[in-house]
């Protein structure tokens, strides 16, 4: 395209940042000199139907303004002397001026803001001050509808790589998993045997203790990687129910009596408040299970010596079962709430570090209760304590 060409946006560079700028925009359409007269413009406008219009330069390339080929055409038409007077006089002595690196959206804003009649003439890229070319509103569309699609690609393209980064992340997790279960299984077995004395009385009494503490710190990390599977796992949309109806007096009781020991040694009382009259709930008991555990583990966790911690249940007046988990705990500020509930999320702060734990159970007792179509409501206030209920919908009461 030589500098006289018709607009046109063909040979654009598509491949680099600058195609989605101003510079990316501009045509080089020859400027007209600031001393010609208007009958060289007409001449151009004449041969090339679709140029828009002209810039004006000094003799250094100073943008002094442009010449619209409407204003221009409808004078010449009116008055043929028009074509005798210098371009400088019929000229727009303040077009729409951007810079080279100007971005599309930024474009769009001047020329909506400032100049709206750069819709029809056009608008003036300089580099340095000095003219580059000539843009217009339609090359800014064409532009910015391939710069729409070029970023839509992308993020298609990311979010693909960031499911397979994901798959990736739950195999390798599961594969992990797998080799250290069965190693840590055999540790905490004969950890067990010790602390048991089941081949005979330690000459050190300390030893059973040793035992015992390799023991519970082995059921500890088996914990922990289990909720670390299961949270990847629901996290890439594969981890799965195996429901059937739940008699849910029964499990909270159950539940309530894993950590009473616990939370005896805490000095932390457990109380129960469930009506025997519940109807059943069709759910994953085991994965109930869990999320309680999760909860009530984390009550006993963080309420100090003389506290109480209550486990309730209740059917909503719209049919749905509420489960609380009530403590007179630390609590905990909004902050502090939202990044607990993040996944792999911890809250860093004196709390956090003051207590043994990883963060997962809350982010993943969030997970399981979603994957039965329920929530997780949480009220919690620094110094006050929290309370925790998980919410089934009413269209999972009393099935069979």
């Amino acid at each position: 395209m030589t500098p006289s060409d018709p607009i046109g946006y063909a040979s654009a560079a598509r491949d680099d940042e600058a195609a989605y700028t101003a510079a990316g925009l501009a045509v080089p359409v020859a400027p007209v000199d600031s001393d010609r007269v208007c009958a060289e413009a007409i001449d151009r406008f004449s041969r090339h139907a679709d140029l828009p219009a002209l810039v004006v330069v000094d003799r250094d390339g100073w943008v002094l303004g442009l010449i619209d080929r409407n204003s221009l055409m409808a004078a010449f038409a009116e008055d043929p002397e028009v074509a005798r007077r210098p371009v400088a006089e019929l000229m727009d002595a303040k077009p729409l001026t951007v810079e080279a690196g100007l971005t599309l959206s930024e474009i769009g804003r001047r020329m909506a803001r400032l100049k709206p009649a750069a819709l029809v003439t056009g608008f003036v890229v300089v580099r340095d001050g000095r003219y580059l070319g000539l843009g217009t509103a339609t090359g800014l569309m064409a532009r910015s509808a391939e710069q729409g699609e070029l970023r839509s690609r992308q993020l298609e393209a990311a979010r693909r790589q960031a499911e397979q980064a994901n798959r990736a992340k739950t195999a390798f997790l599961a594969n992990m998993s797998h080799e250290i279960r069965t190693p840590l299984n055999a540790m905490m077995g004969f950890a067990e045997i010790l602390e048991q004395e089941v081949l005979g009385p330690h000459a050190i009494p300390l030893y059973r203790e040793y035992a015992r503490d390799i023991a519970e710190s082995g059921r500890h990390l088996m914990d922990l990687i289990n909720d670390l599977l299961d949270l990847s796992k629901a996290e890439a949309d594969r981890l799965d129910l195996v429901e059937a109806t739940v008699d849910v007096p029964r499990v909270l009781a159950g539940t309530a009596r894993l950590l009473s020991e616990r939370a005896a040694r805490n000095g932390v009382r457990i109380v129960t408040a469930v009506p025997p009259d519940l109807p059943a709930l069709w759910a994953d008991e085991r994965k109930l299970r869990q999320m309680l555990l999760n909860l009530l583990s984390n009550a006993v966790k963080f309420t100090p010596a003389d506290g109480v911690v209550t486990v309730s249940a209740r059917l909503a007046a719209n049919g749905s079962l509420w489960m609380s988990v009530h403590d007179t705990g630390i609590g905990m500020s909004g902050e502090e709430l939202a990044k607990a509930l993040e996944p792999w999320g911890q809250i860093d702060s004196a709390l956090g570090r003051g207590h043994v734990g990883t963060g997962l159970g809350l982010p993943l007792t969030k997970c399981l209760i979603e994957l039965h179509g329920g929530r997780l409501d949480v009220i919690s206030t620094p110094d006050r304590g929290t309370t925790m209920a998980l919410v089934f919908p009413a269209d999972r009461m009393g099935r069979g």
